[in-house]
């Protein structure tokens, strides 16, 4: 018999539409109680064009990207840590969130971003595949991968592909207002959202997350030794293979489009899982629910900040997540369970 539902599994959709709704009453232009008024007057006035279009065109969309990126990272995490029996698995720790900033990087650069919206995104999911497969293959030892290994190959892989983005960056020098927007969004942020970036993200979320759902019976599995789940049905490489890339496409979808946005992936997951626990047909949803109240969170915290401190979306999550890594860190340096 499955276990019953408790409080916060109710709480979280509330929690998530009163986000969006405050998200779309914040920034400079109208309310959206005011909007709203207009829209529901007796007569059927509509509302005033421009505050229409600010927050249909601009506002909606930035809060799109905001909710279908952070449920992506959140799903991107849970996988990765689910398929690598590893609680230190993420998009930003294992280098794919850098490897898929690269592609980013490398399609603008080159100018294929400008000759199609699909560039930036495809270039995106080349380079997080390519960044985690090499992160997992140094860290690998006969078919397992210790904490310290994934930590070390993490940290050097992210070191060089961040060597070599900023390398990349430094071929858009000679034009200030590209090299001064591409920077800006190396660390994260949704200004200028338009709905061709909601739609990448918005889609890459639902598909990616279509190949997962399926899966979720053989994510527990995975959670045991790869023996074990062969015993009970489940070819781990096969499947961790597929699932790794739903991963890498998850996060490529979403950095494509907010640029660098840290610790999501690492936090949402283990957070989910001390409110719902392990079994992953209720750990997805709910993860990618509470990564999405998080990123709009984090990006009404950027937009309510003074304007003149251009506060960037990634050192928000940064500043939030930070912590709960040295904490897992400190909880397995005492050999507690993660």
């Amino acid at each position: 018999m499955s276990e019953p539902l408790r409080w916060w599994h109710w709480l979280l959709l509330p929690a998530v539409l009163a986000a969006a709704l405050l998200h779309l009453g914040t920034g400079d232009g109208p309310s959206l109680a005011a909007v709203l008024a207009q829209w529901l007057a007796p007569g059927g006035n509509p509302a005033d064009a421009i505050d229409q279009y600010i927050v249909l065109q601009i506002r909606l969309p930035r809060l799109v990207v905001a909710l279908c990126g952070g449920a992506a990272l959140a799903m991107a995490g849970t996988v990765m840590q689910a398929s690598f029996r590893n609680p230190l698995a993420a998009p930003d720790l294992v280098g794919t969130a850098a490897g898929a900033a690269l592609g980013g990087v490398l399609a603008v650069v080159s100018q294929l971003a400008d000759e199609s919206v699909l560039a930036t995104p495809l270039c995106s999911l080349a380079g997080a595949g390519a960044v985690t497969w090499l992160v997992f293959a140094l860290a690998g030892s006969h078919g397992r991968i210790s904490v310290a290994a994934l930590l070390l190959a993490g940290v050097a892989l992210n070191t060089l592909v961040g060597a070599v983005t900023a390398f990349a960056v430094t071929f858009t020098f000679a034009n200030y207002t590209a090299s001064s927007r591409l920077l800006f969004w190396l660390m994260g942020g949704l200004d200028g959202r338009t709905w061709e970036h909601a739609g990448i993200t918005a889609i890459g979320c639902v598909l990616f997350a279509a190949a997962i759902a399926p899966k979720a019976r053989a994510l527990d599995l995975l959670t045991l030794r790869d023996d074990s789940a062969y015993s009970l049905g489940v070819d781990a490489p096969r499947v961790r293979r597929w699932l790794l890339w739903c991963a890498c496409g998850l996060t490529a979808c979403t950095v494509a489009n907010t640029g660098g946005i840290a610790f999501v992936g690492l936090v949402v997951p283990h957070l989910a899982r001390l409110l719902v626990g392990p079994l992953h047909r209720r750990l997805l949803p709910f993860a990618a629910g509470l990564g999405g109240l998080l990123l709009v969170g984090s990006d009404l915290t950027c937009q309510l900040a003074p304007p003149e401190s251009n506060l960037p979306l990634g050192v928000v999550t940064a500043l939030l997540g930070a912590p709960y890594f040295l904490f897992l860190l400190a909880r397995h340096r005492r050999g507690e369970a993660l």
